[in-house]
């Protein structure tokens, strides 16, 4: 049975025992990431995340990754707004063994200037990756003006600046900050008994903590109705646009989700049947829903010809004026119902996805996720529900828009927001 453990510093442990699988997923969730850190530090914690592979006191960064997979396990990490995670999936037999994994780079990572370095390069050319595909420009670029000169509206890479310049000392003294009990989360998911994950995430966890002290959490940032525009050499025009949408714990959010798939989730949905299918005007045409602790997006990309840039947006603002009017179908309705359903019982009958849901709904809320829970919630979803939230979201005034492409006519903003742009 699933439960939550606390130690009396504050550690806790999201624990979720299956009964018929061999694998174990082990992630140690940090509740700090890119919203955590000012315009100094933007980028340092995805910095960190790099440098925990780079050599403890007993392991070089080979001897890190040689080890997991010589006993076929994985070991990798992630950072996002709110979170950092590190985890490992591995058969139940070395369980131990990756426990202690992650308790060595979390507490003994050396941090050398060398290393710092020779890192500071690999995520330089990360950015670099980044600012040649033009779809991340855009989306970025719509995060930038969305959210504005906040820690949301900035990369989680960080700036070029930053990553130039951040030493040991700065890793050092982010993570006395941010890497404290209170602020962790151990969640396990797979083949295993309680007890003995207990006792060792109070051996390799609980007992080699430093500090004990609590951690400031972030305000909700502010959205704004604004245009970013970049001209870039691009075969394609790439355009998007961003509406605020509900936080993560939200009691609507699930009803977000599900318009989003019918709006644009899939190949029957109404953005990828009428803009792509109908007109031509795209080969990638989607929406996507985002939900943080404090914020939430509603956003819409398409990729299009330059040329089509104004079709395309027209098309898309049309496809919205629908749905603002007439809302969605029965059918469209019940269609999106069961695609949340599946998606969510699929994502819930693997070690790795159950770890990842948990660690990440006890960092967002407290709570351990909860599959029975979910589904009650889309069974109780109305389309009286699905009204309100598309009455809501789908507010002109706070539309933000992105494009970056060969330089045109179109003007995308304009377009959205129904009006001439000046």
């Amino acid at each position: 049975m699933d439960r939550i453990y606390k130690f009396s510093n504050g550690l806790r442990l999201a624990l979720c025992p299956m009964a018929h699988t061999r694998s174990v997923a082990i992630g140690v969730f940090v509740g700090a990431g890119a919203a955590n850190e000012d315009k100094a530090r933007s980028g340092i914690s995805h910095f960190t995340e790099h440098m925990l592979f780079k050599g403890t006191g007993k392991r070089t960064a080979f001897d890190i990754a040689n080890e997991m997979e010589s006993v076929g396990a994985q070991i990798n990490a992630f950072t996002a707004r709110h979170m950092t995670c590190y985890y490992t999936i591995s058969t139940d037999e070395h369980t131990e063994h990756c426990m202690e994994m992650l308790s060595d780079i979390f507490f003994n990572s050396t941090l050398l200037e060398e290393e710092i370095n020779k890192e500071r390069n690999v995520i330089l050319e990360e950015i670099s990756r980044d600012e040649d595909d033009p779809e991340d420009v855009c989306t970025e670029g719509l995060a930038s003006v969305f959210y504005g000169d906040t820690p949301m509206g900035r990369p989680i890479l960080g700036s070029r600046e930053n990553v130039k310049g951040f030493k040991s000392q700065d890793i050092k003294s982010y993570m006395a900050d941010y890497y404290v009990p209170s602020n962790t989360v151990i969640s396990i998911a797979g083949s295993f008994k309680c007890e003995d994950v207990i006792s060792l995430a109070s051996k390799y966890f609980e007992k080699n903590f430093v500090s004990i002290k609590e951690v400031l959490e972030p305000v909700a940032t502010p959205t704004y109705s604004a245009y970013f525009h970049k001209a870039k050499s691009t075969e394609q025009a790439n355009i998007a646009f961003a509406f605020p949408s509900y936080t993560f714990s939200h009691q609507k959010r699930e009803v977000v989700s599900l318009i989003s798939n019918v709006f644009g989730g899939g190949m029957s949905s109404r953005l990828f049947q009428n803009v792509r299918e109908r007109h031509g005007l795209a080969y990638d045409i989607y929406s996507i829903v985002s939900a943080d602790k404090y914020n939430g997006a509603f956003s819409i990309y398409v990729g299009t010809n330059p040329k089509t840039a104004e079709k395309a947006s027209l098309a898309i603002k049309e496809e919205i004026d629908k749905l603002k009017a007439n809302g969605i179908n029965a059918q469209e309705f019940n269609k999106g119902i069961q695609q949340l359903k599946t998606n969510l019982v699929l994502g819930s009958e693997s070690s790795l996805s159950l770890m990842r849901a948990n660690g990440r709904n006890m960092i967002m809320t407290g709570e351990m996720f909860d599959v029975d829970k979910r589904l009650s919630i889309i069974n109780s979803i109305t389309l009286d529900d699905v009204d309100e939230a598309i009455n809501a979201i789908f507010n002109y005034d706070k539309v933000s828009a992105s494009y970056v492409g060969p330089e045109n006519d179109a003007d995308v903003y304009a377009i959205i927001k129904g009006g001439k742009h000046d």
